[in-house]
């Protein structure tokens, strides 16, 4: 039995004294002080200045394309039989809306066109373009709503900015009637 009681001692014994030494050493370097370790300091790496992305086609070619066409759309729904009638008609002018809300951001940018560069740098031409975004985005807040009267009074702010921009830079040749795809939905053909 002394034995026993020897072996089992001395088999816990070993693993307490290095627990113990272990401890020991811990609280000897705990006890000193340390010298805090300098933080590391991350220098931002400098990126080349990124150049405003151009726009590949003119103002002329935009506003034809883009523009002319989703103004459309939207002033259609005041003519007799061209109103929304069903979940398509609405969702296609909120699409047309919000084509002019980002032409808008677009007509701020230096297009391809012989008088682009210098019309972006014009007093007005910004504010028009805003007005024709904000007009957008009104339109497909009413077209999101489903609300015609709302829908209308947005049109009109659309006219007022187009109108507004056309009589101070290209009086003499607007876009209108130049490209259009209609009949714009389904529901429209018949009124072709």
């Amino acid at each position: 039995m002394c034995n026993l009681r020897s072996a089992t001692q001395r088999r816990w014994v070993v693993p307490a004294v290095l627990v113990g030494a272990t401890l020991l050493l811990g609280a000897c370097e705990s006890g000193a002080p340390k010298e805090a370790a300098a933080p590391a300091v991350v220098e931002p790496v400098a990126k080349p200045a990124e150049q405003a992305p151009t726009p590949l086609l003119s103002f002329n070619a935009l506003m034809v394309g883009l523009v002319d066409n989703a103004g459309h759309v939207l002033w259609d729904v005041e003519k007799k039989g061209f109103a929304p009638k069903n979940e398509a008609d609405w969702v296609e002018v909120e699409d047309h809306a919000v084509q002019l809300a980002a032409a808008s951001t677009l007509l701020q940018m230096p297009g391809t066109g012989q008088a682009d560069a210098g019309w972006v740098k014009q007093v007005g031409w910004k504010s028009s373009a805003e007005a024709m975004g904000k007009a957008g985005l009104a339109a497909n807040a009413a077209a999101k709503a489903r609300d015609m009267e709302a829908l209308v009074k947005a049109n009109s702010e659309v006219v007022a900015a187009c109108e507004s921009c056309h009589k101070q830079f290209k009086p003499e040749l607007p876009s209108e009637g130049l490209a259009h795809q209609r009949p714009h939905s389904e529901s429209h053909k018949s009124n072709r």
